[in-house]
């Protein structure tokens, strides 16, 4: 019987290599210079990741406390008030934040999708002396 929850104690902790909630919690503990390359990191200020991720952990927190006690019948309940959370983080964070953020693509792809963009060369609009002059970034 040991043998078997060796077996699955590795699975589970090796299958927490690519979730993402695992990573930005290591991160907040990492200092900028060695965080890893990712698309939210990228995108957004390290304090604005840092509070989506406080505010999902101490989800999680709630959720295993309430199943751990006598209360734990009223979990269901709990999980849905899941949905109100969500519905409150779109009044901290932008749209914009949430889906790189909490988007269902993974993140792989979105790097693709970023790289591509900037291979293209985005053309971007820069005014002066009433003139419209486009450039081309990245060239």
């Amino acid at each position: 019987m040991p043998v078997l929850y060796g077996i699955f104690l590795y699975m589970g902790v090796s299958s927490l290599k690519g979730v993402q909630f695992v990573e930005r919690c290591l991160i907040i503990l990492m200092p900028p210079k060695y965080q890893p390359d990712r698309y939210y990191i990228r995108h957004l200020p390290n304090k604005r990741t840092h509070l989506f991720t406080a505010i999902q952990f101490a989800c999680l927190v709630i959720l295993v406390l309430v199943k751990v006690t006598p209360a734990s019948i009223a979990l269901p309940i709990f999980v849905l008030l899941l949905i109100v959370v969500r519905k409150v983080m779109n009044k901290i964070f932008t749209e914009n934040e949430l889906e790189i953020l909490d988007d269902r693509l993974p993140e792989f792809v979105k790097r693709k999708k970023a790289d591509e963009k900037k291979k293209k060369g985005v053309p971007t609009t820069a005014s002066g002396a009433g003139k419209s002059v486009t450039a081309v970034t990245d060239r």
